[in-house]
């Protein structure tokens, strides 16, 4: 009930529509139930006293309410429907706006493709019941309850007798609700898994191929799928168990009214036109108990829904605005310090030991080291992709923790090794980073990333798609077109993550040669294992074991024999 209530609370900013759709609800379904006392009306009445003209006013009142409802039914589709749109689309915009805030740290637990599943799905389930399904829930009570109070008015006792068996379909409905709700919970699990192996595999096809791996993958699908179906086969034998049960119990009342109805008329205590009126609200009565147990199946599968929703917002926010940051001052110099900053994914176990680096304005560093030293984490802490967890890092002189993100990484441009592309343009992919950027700047950027001799023959040119993470293109181009992109967006840092290890041995050279133009001016973060940039650079710091072994510029590094930038210069030569 906490989950129900806080899904329905997401309809409050829609109120003004949701409640003049439920007013147009309320006429509408006044006018369903109005015909079958017409019909008393025109047997008891009219036809017994032959009065023809009383008779031709009830028909023409007939005709105006039918008319009537279906006007006021129309006005409430559109603005339930209405708002049901705005719901699943703002919902849907909540949920991506909060993924968007979450941490590396965060992702790294947490499947793409489940989460996938609820910003879909998940978000399409909860939007059917609390607009739909409210709606249908609403018009059904109504009935009941207005059928209800008819009944009681036409005929007390008769009345008492028909609803009686509605109690037993309350207490079994409630009993089925504890069994099933659990069930719908490990279904959306499963398809939230399903999806997750789906994006990962449809991301992942050519390895896949490689391996000549289709056979496992589609077995392991199909186990999954199978779980899921069992889980859903679960919930269908339960339904199919208690369903028919309460649908006998309710429609058994028809039994009880026609032998209480005949009964009442042979005492002369009931008319024939009221009998028949409780007939034709017979179905406004049964056929809403029948929707309404339906309703109710939803209404679970929505609590698990939402259950999901609601776990994304509720993540805490490892990396956020502080409530007092303030955007970082303009200009920015590029002074990055590192003042005993320590951090670990695991806070038990450091991967950066109370590091303390200076990089003065324009300073290119290149960061050496082996595997899982800590290279990346450092260019991490300066994008504020993490925080330390002890001591801090500053940028001209500023706390990251104290400015906002926006305007931290708006002055940040990165280069990783493995550049993302959008099924986008090349245009649209360029201006990603600075969207007003002219077609002059773009050409230039392009031409100083020596990307402009393969643009130029591509099909469309600029207006080339790119493929699903650029898979158009050979690592190399992606790479000149990340180059070109880093150019475009003109900022005064610059964080270079493995930027020519995943590219083929032609591309190199090119790559770094614009890599060369991209770091002019710039306070520049290097990590590599290749040592070709490392040679230009100011100053050469050599990570081990988090913790910053040795560092100088490369010249003074190579001229001492025994340190570690001259034995992996060495041992490049070697190979």
């Amino acid at each position: 009930m906490a989950v129900l209530r806080r899904l329905y609370s997401l309809t409050l900013p829609y109120r003004r529509t949701v409640l003049l759709g439920m007013a147009c609800l309320v006429l509408a379904v006044a006018c369903e139930l109005y015909p079958p006392l017409v019909w008393q009306q025109v047997i008891d009445i009219g036809l017994v006293q032959g009065d023809w003209v009383f008779i031709g006013w009830q028909l023409a009142l007939l005709t105006g309410v039918f008319a009537a409802g279906q006007v006021f039914s129309a006005i409430r589709g559109v603005l339930l429907e209405r708002a049901g749109q705005r719901l699943a689309r703002d919902l849907r915009q909540q949920v991506y706006e909060k993924l968007q805030r979450q941490s590396a740290t965060y992702y790294a637990g947490h499947r793409t493709g489940d989460l996938l599943s609820r910003l879909t799905s998940d978000v399409e389930g909860v939007q059917d019941v609390l607009i739909r399904g409210t709606d249908s829930v609403i018009a059904n009570a109504l009935r009941l309850i207005g059928v209800a109070v008819i009944f009681i008015a036409l005929q007390p006792l008769l009345g008492v007798v028909v609803l009686l068996p509605m109690l037993l379909v309350g207490l079994l409905l409630g009993r089925y609700n504890r069994q099933v709700r659990p069930v719908y919970r490990a279904a959306r699990a499963r398809l939230g898994g399903i999806s997750a192996r789906l994006a990962d595999n449809l991301g992942g096809m050519r390895v896949i191929q490689a391996f000549a791996q289709e056979r496992r993958e589609a077995a392991a699908l199909a186990q999954q799928s199978q779980e899921l179906y069992e889980e859903q086969v679960s919930a269908v034998m339960l339904r199919n168990r208690v369903f028919p049960v309460i649908r006998f119990i309710a429609t058994f009342g028809n039994v009880l009214m026609l032998a209480g109805g005949v009964w009442l008329i042979s005492r002369g205590q009931f008319t024939i036109g009221g009998l028949l009126a409780y007939r034709g609200y017979g179905r406004y009565f049964y056929g809403p108990i029948d929707d309404l147990v339906s309703i109710n199946d939803l209404v679970q599968r929505a609590e698990a829904s939402g259950r999901r929703l609601f776990e994304v917002l509720d993540a805490p926010e490892l990396i956020a605005d502080a409530p007092d940051s303030l955007p970082l001052p303009l200009p920015v110099r590029g002074d990055l310090r590192f003042e005993q900053a320590t951090f670990g994914y695991d806070p038990a176990r450091p991967v950066l030991h109370a590091i303390d680096l200076h990089v003065r304005p324009g300073e290119r560093v290149a960061i050496l080291g082996p595997s899982g030293a800590g290279k990346s984490t450092l260019l991490a802490l300066s994008a504020r992709l993490h925080d330390p967890t002890a001591g801090r890092v500053l940028l001209d002189g500023h706390d990251l923790r104290n400015v906002t993100l926006a305007s931290l990484r708006s002055q940040i441009g990165q280069v990783q090794q493995e550049t993302f592309l959008f099924n986008a343009s090349v245009l649209d992919n360029l201006r990603y980073g600075r969207a007003d950027a002219t077609l002059a700047e773009v050409e230039d950027a392009v031409r100083a990333a020596n990307a402009y001799e393969f643009v130029s023959k591509l099909p469309q040119g600029y207006e080339t798609l790119v493929g699903e993470r650029g898979v158009k293109l050979s690592g190399g181009q992606k790479q000149r077109l990340a180059v070109a992109r880093a150019l475009l967006a003109q900022t005064p840092v610059l964080l270079l993550d493995e930027p020519t290890s995943a590219v083929e041995p032609e591309s190199e050279a090119l790559i770094i040669e614009a890599l060369e133009r991209l770091m002019q001016g710039r306070t520049t973060l290097i990590v590599s294992h290749r040592l070709s940039l490392a040679r230009s650079a100011d100053r050469v710091i050599v990570v081990s074991d988090g913790q910053i072994a040795e560092q100088g510029p490369p010249e003074a590094l190579l001229a001492q024999p025994h340190s570690r930038f001259s034995t992996m210069m060495r041992a490049e030569a070697l190979v």
